[in-house]
């Protein structure tokens, strides 16, 4: 859908604008400060991933899809508030932030199930939306490899909704902001709200074809590993840390700057791989 392409340039405005003001007039967007340990920043960096939410939000009410559009706004808005908090030193408790997330996902489960003729996968899909959406946030922890692969997943499930496919190319609209030289980080904002609607259009998709979940395989293959690494350590598996595979290929020398696209070329080769095989 050639014309989806407005979305990408309407983000960028959006972006540029939003970064400006932070930048030069009023300091209003989050920041993250640098931390000891897994940070790897040096300096505080502006969280402008929910910059997003509004071109998302106009794809969505155009299609009429006002459950997924409430379950981002939701997400976006706990993440906004885990932003805010994590700036000033007092990091949003797990248990709201499960809660906040929780009900997210309930909603973003009605615009693909119906709660009261389909309870047991309308719970299954929830349970799925909320998995992922967590999923998508573990990985915003290498430039760009959580816009990018989210961007990758949205386009790769677009074919024959609208929504999707506008916003995958919202998301491919910060990326440059992102990546290779990152301006702005996603914070829980954008990732949260990137994770709701990556985890509606997948499970959508999977409704008529459950190999579309190939286009989520990466986000929770990292996912699983890195709790299963949690539990056996005896670790909260919300305790973040460097055990994940951006921080694994990292480790094997990899310049930073390549993790995400080899992040995308690995969600497309198994997309391709799934399609040779049908």
């Amino acid at each position: 859908m050639t014309t989806a392409w407005w979305a990408a340039l309407a983000t960028m405005a959006i972006v540029a604008v939003g970064d400006l003001v932070n930048r030069h007039l009023v300091g209003w967007l989050p920041d993250d400060p640098p931390r000891p340990g897994r940070k790897q920043h040096a300096r505080p960096m502006p969280l402008g991933g929910g910059l997003m939410l509004p071109v998302a939000l106009l794809g969505l009410g155009w299609q009429g899809a006002w459950f997924t559009a409430a379950a981002a706004m939701l997400a976006a808005a706990i993440g906004w508030i885990d932003d805010r908090g994590k700036e000033r030193g007092r990091d949003l408790d797990w248990k709201w932030k499960a809660l906040g997330l929780g009900a997210a996902a309930l909603l973003a489960a009605a615009a693909v199930a119906s709660p009261w003729r389909e309870p047991w996968l309308f719970v299954a899909i929830a349970a799925f939306v909320f998995v992922l959406t967590n999923a998508t946030n573990f990985l915003d922890n290498t430039d760009g490899v959580c816009t990018a692969l989210s961007a990758t997943s949205l386009l790769l499930l677009g074919n024959g909704s609208a929504w999707v496919m506008l916003a995958g190319f919202a998301t491919l609209g910060f990326l440059p902001w992102n990546w290779p030289r990152p301006r702005l980080f996603l914070g829980d904002a954008g990732a949260y709200l990137l994770g709701v609607l990556v985890a509606t259009a997948a499970a959508e998709a999977a409704r008529h074809d459950g190999g579309a979940l190939l286009a989520v395989a990466v986000q929770l293959g990292d996912f699983v590993q890195v709790v299963a690494a949690r539990l056996w350590l005896g670790v909260a598996p919300w305790i973040g840390d460097r055990r994940h595979l951006t921080h694994i290929v990292q480790n094997l020398r990899l310049p930073r700057v390549l993790v995400a696209p080899l992040f995308v070329a690995l969600a497309v080769l198994l997309w391709q791989l799934r399609q040779c095989g049908r």
